[in-house]
């Protein structure tokens, strides 16, 4: 059995790595938006849902991965990290009502995770981060059916995300033309490693000397009539917030729309040309906060120039 403790050990582990892989993960970004930015938004979430835990003394499994879920809505940025604080939430939805946990349980709540961040995208993209926890969720509950143990899951979980990574540019046809794996799921194989490495000390320690990889760089080419809009993002505190009915109509105002949370706290985010159409609709509902926005046309074209600037180089 493993509890609360195992959990905090994993989460800190996996954003150790992420911090790691930032510029490698960034470098690979072209979908939703060639903006690169996965890596610091995948990162900047995890160290959210860790700092929530930080201080949280229990050894509740339901308890850690409810906080750590709770502080990853909070502090979740861009598409990526608002998805990876859906698969927390699904791990803490699978984690409720238990202080203890074992290797089935994981991998049901990792079920439940995939189930989470599927539900909270209108259209569900496959050869993304989707796909990445489909497939280790489904390879999860394989080893326990086999009664494998939490490290042995974990090895599982992890060998096939990588295999996932390496095949969604076959899904995906601008992760193709672009010559690059998809920069979430390669993120979400990383959050798998460290917790992986947390629980075997052995490959922690082998992980620490392991040499940085060759990093793999997009072509990214920005059309001069390219026009990507705004990324907005932000939090809305209330009471009684109709999540379901303001996903449905935010839906309809722009693209990579991500609307989650629950009664009394939604996190918005959504790429869309008119900003103050969303600001209107959302902000008579509740108190706004940690509003963001940002051109993205801007963003892809810095992201551009990054890298012709290191082509020549």
């Amino acid at each position: 059995m493993y509890d609360g403790h195992t959990l905090k050990k994993a989460l800190k582990s996996a954003e150790r790595i992420l911090e790691r892989r930032i510029e490698e993960i960034n470098a690979l970004n072209v979908f939703p938006v060639p903006d690169g930015d996965t890596g610091i938004n995948m990162f900047l979430t995890m160290q959210a849902a860790t700092s929530a835990i930080e201080h949280v003394y229990t050894n509740s499994a339901a308890e850690i991965s409810a906080k750590a879920a709770r502080g990853a809505l909070i502090g979740a940025r861009g598409n990526s990290g608002v998805i990876l604080s859906q698969i927390l939430r699904g791990l803490a939805k699978g984690m409720e009502m238990k202080e203890r946990f074992t290797s089935s349980d994981f991998a049901h709540a990792l079920r439940v995770a995939s189930d989470t961040a599927y539900k909270a995208i209108a259209q569900p993209v496959e050869g993304t981060i989707l796909t990445v926890i489909r497939e280790a969720s489904e390879a999860a509950m394989k080893q326990v059916e086999r009664g494998a143990s939490l490290k042995q899951t974990m090895a599982a979980i992890t060998s096939q995300a990588r295999k996932t990574v390496k095949k969604t540019p076959e899904l995906l046809p601008q992760l193709q033309e672009a010559g690059v794996v998809d920069a979430g799921g390669k993120g979400l194989l990383y959050v798998f490693q460290g917790m992986k490495n947390a629980t075997a000390t052995e490959a922690q320690e082998s992980s620490s000397r392991t040499a940085q990889p060759v990093v793999e760089k997009a072509k990214v080419s920005v059309s001069e009539d390219s026009s990507y809009g705004f990324d907005l993002q932000f939090l809305l505190e209330g009471t009684d917030l109709p999540v379901e009915e303001m996903r449905e109509h935010i839906n309809g105002m722009g693209e990579a729309v991500l609307v989650v949370g629950d009664e009394n706290m939604v996190r918005v985010h959504i790429h869309t040309h008119d900003t103050q159409a969303v600001i209107d609709y959302c902000s008579p509902k509740g108190c706004m906060k940690d509003l963001s926005i940002e051109n993205l046309d801007e963003q892809v074209k810095r992201f551009s120039d990054i890298k012709s600037q290191a082509h020549q180089h």
